[in-house]
């Protein structure tokens, strides 16, 4: 028998193994059994890893370590910060915990701490083993702290303290207010106290539509706080909780949104369910919002995860009685996820696997294609495409949205786009920028495709996935299609949905393990590597770079030398100078720019050359605030 022939009867073991382990253990019940050490589990799996030993002719396997690896088949360590553990479970058990950290071969390692659990996310048993420590019991009540652990509060947050009232309670500095808000959050208090929305604010307007019992169980909670963030998957009814509220709480209501799309489609369905008069209420886009100078009764704050940028908190200091947060994804890069909190209410939801298991989420797959080059992603999309079914093919590059647009015929929904909502609603298949990411609901949508996106961002990776989950009658299909270079750089993105519990399809024609596993594991080697991926890529005609007829028709854009300089600019600069440009006259912050480009905060900019364009004097920038540069030929507005 050849080596390769042998290697060949190996990998189709383990396959078996895999296979038949994750049909055993495909659940939370599974996962108890083997820690509880299930005997016909255990000893089927110590018979399969003890034939599999010996077919690699090796006789270490201790069958008694494997009997104490199966009563307890995961490991805990401390995390980074305090509240914080590493969870690390066997791949062949099939549950998820918490937020994924890393990948081994063989090891899914979560992140768990106080976020999971407020979300339901941690069974009893495993919170039992964690040991999270138990927080103070204090709560905010208007401008004191009261509760049984006050002299600890008053050690531990007593920069936030004014005074010690003579009733025991802590009066605190109304100007820290927040502050102490997000620092109690931080250390897993909840410092929420019921504040019943008011009797007279009830009200009973037309809603042609029935509360699901898990969104009833989230309108129950905001009747009782007045300042919910609801934290629920995709398809599950987000926006309708919203407009049960609209519908039963007097208003005037304000809803913001990060996206322009995200307004159309706020005002289709406010429409389309409810009797609201135009003036009850007023959706706008984060950027508006914090401007608006009216009262409202009401906000709701949709994909409310942006909030707590520097910019777009002020909105939670917009004044009115009630809040409803929405969002599926309350994670953050830049580690602030007390603030998501924070700026909303009390969090309520449910873990994603209780609407997998109730089929109220579908489980679609994500494929994965690895390819050599930008030609091979080219034929690869072709391939896809020839299949007809309803689908979104997203890519942040607005070049190579135009590219694949010409290529195949199809429309693309990009920053410029007029009635974006109606044009992915009307094609087969629409190519969509950043700004079709979030909370974009297609009934009819079957398939996702993605072309180039936001490096490792596993939460834009879900919200672009999780597009599938607005489908009806289907599971739909997710694809991505990536170099093996930018799977090395931003394979962490894929971790977004497998710590969702859906599955990667991993599919690499053509590419050897070996070299995918280099570019992962050896960054040493990557270099070597690069090199060869980066000639073949330049056998490739170098295509012209176009001005749009913005840019041509502009009366500065449109001088032949910025014309020379506009050229040179990578695709998110030259987006960045056609909004500027289009506003002429308005002034933004970093964080407004942020937005309107489709990023969630003004550090994932990292392809923008702020001082680049200054200097080029392109845009101009005073007091942190940047708009166009009018002065190139004396314009003004």
């Amino acid at each position: 028998m050849t080596q390769e022939v042998k290697d060949l009867s190996i990998s189709l073991k383990i396959e078996q193994l895999n296979r038949t382990l994750d049909t055993a253990t495909h659940s939370l019940q599974e996962f108890t059994k083997l820690a509880e050490g299930s005997e016909e589990v255990r000893d089927w799996a110590q018979n399969e890893v003890t034939k599999y030993a010996m077919s690699i002719k090796t006789a270490k396997i201790d069958k008694d370590e494997l009997d104490n690896f199966f009563k307890y088949p995961y490991v805990i360590l401390p995390g980074k910060h305090e509240g914080e553990y590493y969870l690390s479970i066997p791949k062949f058990v099939d549950v998820q915990f918490g937020w994924l950290e890393k990948v081994t071969p063989s090891y899914n390692i979560f992140l768990v701490n106080k976020y999971v659990d407020w979300l339901g996310g941690i069974p009893q048993a495993l919170k039992d083993e964690l040991k999270f420590p138990d927080p103070l019991d204090i709560y905010l009540e208007g401008d004191h702290l009261v509760g049984n652990d006050l002299k600890k509060a008053r050690e531990k947050y007593g920069n936030f303290i004014k005074r010690k009232e003579k009733d025991g309670r802590l009066l605190v500095d109304k100007q820290r207010h927040f502050e102490l808000l997000a620092a109690l959050i931080k250390d897993g208090i909840l410092p929420f106290v019921p504040k019943p929305v008011a009797k007279e604010d009830l009200v009973n307007r037309r809603c042609d539509f029935d509360q699901r019992d898990y969104q009833k169980d989230c309108y129950d909670e905001f009747l009782k706080y007045s300042n919910i963030g609801a934290f629920l998957p995709p398809s599950t009814g987000k926006t309708f909780l919203g407009l049960w509220a609209m519908t039963h709480v007097r208003g005037p209501w304000l809803v913001v949104v990060p996206s322009r799309l995200l307004i159309e489609q706020w005002k289709e369905r406010i429409e389309l369910y409810t009797d609201l008069e135009p003036h009850e209420y007023d959706v706008m886009t984060y950027y508006a919002g914090v401007k608006k100078d009216k009262k409202y009764k009401g906000k709701i704050i949709d994909e409310v995860h942006h909030l707590p940028s520097n910019e777009f908190s002020k909105l939670a200091m917009v004044p009115t009685d009630y809040t409803i947060g929405l969002s599926a994804t309350p994670q953050r890069e830049d580690n602030r996820e007390e603030f998501i909190f924070a700026l909303t209410g009390r969090p309520t939801g449910m873990n994603w696997e209780y609407f997998k298991q109730m089929k109220i989420i579908a489980n679609p797959p994500l494929h994965v294609w690895i390819v050599k080059n930008d030609s091979d992603r080219l034929k690869q999309v072709g391939e896809l495409l020839q299949e007809p079914m309803k689908t979104i093919v997203f890519a942040d590059s607005i070049e190579m949205g135009k590219q694949y647009s010409k290529k195949f015929n199809i429309p693309h929904v990009y920053g410029d786009t007029k009635q974006r909502l109606d044009k992915i609603h009307e094609n087969l298949v629409t190519i969509v920028s950043r700004v079709g990411d979030e909370g974009v609901s297609l009934p009819d949508i079957k398939r996702v495709i993605e072309i180039s996106w936001l490096h490792g961002s596993r939460r834009q990776e879900l919200q672009r996935f999780t597009r599938l989950l607005h489908g009806q009658g289907t599971d739909g299909e997710g694809h991505i299609v990536m170099t093996v270079l930018e799977y090395q750089k931003d394979h962490k993105r894929l971790f977004g949905i497998m710590d969702k519990g859906f599955k990667i399809v991993l599919h690499r024609e053509g590419i050897s393990e070996k070299v995918i596993q280099q570019m992962k594991d050896k960054p040493a080697k990557i270099k070597t590597v690069k090199r060869k991926v980066a000639s073949a890529s330049n056998t490739e005609p170098k295509q012209n770079i176009q001005l749009n007829d913005f840019e041509k028709s502009h009366p500065i854009l449109s001088l032949p030398g910025i014309q020379k300089k506009v050229i040179t600019l990578r695709d998110k600069e030259r987006e960045l100078v056609r909004l500027l440009y289009q506003r002429e006259g308005q002034e933004f912050t970093k964080e407004g720019l942020a937005i309107l480009l489709g990023y969630s905060q003004a550090a994932s900019m990292t392809s923008v050359g702020f001082k680049k364009l200054r200097d080029m004097k392109l845009i101009t920038v005073s007091k942190g605030k940047w708009k166009a540069d009018l002065s190139l030929i004396g314009l003004s507005k």
